[in-house]
């Protein structure tokens, strides 16, 4: 990079003391690179926010909850007797302490664990979701009750000669939850499709249920088909914290000037306190 200073001026502004940065002898063309990767997550996780509901700028309280998360709260590693040796994070922080980057990126390996998960199940098992456009989590039991009273009205031998006004019953009021499932209609005669297809929502349930502290919502999720793009984005955050913290390693007391530290994954995204500006 020919001129650094000029670009980190761009970034960030008039008023920065880049006489400063450059007297700490690490080098500013790492600099930019790693202010550059701070605004790729910062637009990231505007993404995450608008399409999941979720906010990976985890508050204090948020993270702590999330430690009720055995996934989260403990890990493993073994000494030189190859004895394995179990830590809690909980035990080692207060509920108000700052989230660091690093317990940032074991709640993201955690979520992208099972969005990856979820999103594979879906592409080899639901490649077409006949419901997903009006699903929503508090219909998944009303769907399941719907199936459960509809079944028994299916007589051996007759079918539904002798109850079709109990199953019309029945299949208006699943026509009136999914007036846009017109390939599911009338339920008498595609119950074994959705109720196929019910295992997926309920696994989305089951993950909303999980994550239910930071307002994640799988239901907008499938009902604007953003599956697969929300589990590319989880992976690009995580891949882009982990190249902030490597690059960031060389140039620490730089970021410490402009405002990062790796205690406080908030300082990466609030941009009240860190302003970044776009740059050629």
């Amino acid at each position: 990079m020919k001129d650094p200073k000029r670009v980190l001026k761009k970034i960030l502004g008039e008023t920065a003391d880049l006489e400063a940065l450059a007297a700490t002898g690490e080098p500013l063309d790492l600099l930019v690179d790693t202010l550059r990767a701070v605004q790729r997550i910062r637009k990231t996780r505007q993404w995450l926010l608008e399409h999941t509901e979720i906010d990976v700028a985890l508050a204090p309280g948020t993270f702590h909850q999330l430690l009720d998360l055995p996934e989260i709260n403990f890990s493993e590693e073994s000494d030189r007797n190859l004895e394995v040796h179990q830590h809690s994070i909980k035990d080692s922080r207060q509920a108000d302490d700052p989230v660091s980057i690093a317990h940032l990126n074991t709640v993201l390996r955690e979520l992208f664990r099972d969005l990856s998960q979820l999103n594979d199940l879906k592409t080899k098992e639901y490649p077409s979701l006949l419901l997903a456009k009006n699903m929503s989590g508090d219909l998944v039991d009303r769907v399941v009750s719907h199936l459960q009273a509809l079944r028994p009205l299916d007589w051996r031998g007759v079918g539904f000669l002798f109850t079709g006004w109990q199953a019309r019953g029945i299949e208006q009021q699943f026509r009136n939850l999914f007036p846009d499932a017109h390939r599911v209609h009338p339920l008498r005669h595609h119950m074994n499709t959705v109720q196929l297809e019910m295992a997926f929502y309920q696994r989305c349930l089951e993950i909303n249920i999980k994550w239910a502290v930071t307002g994640m919502d799988l239901f907008k999720v499938t009902r604007n088909d953003d599956l697969h793009a929300t589990v590319q984005n989880v992976s690009e955050l995580g891949s882009g914290l982990w190249n902030i913290v490597y690059n960031g390693m060389k140039i620490k007391t730089c970021l410490g000037q402009v405002g990062i530290r790796f205690q406080d994954s908030a300082t990466l995204f609030d941009a009240s306190s860190v302003t970044l500006n776009a740059s050629s």
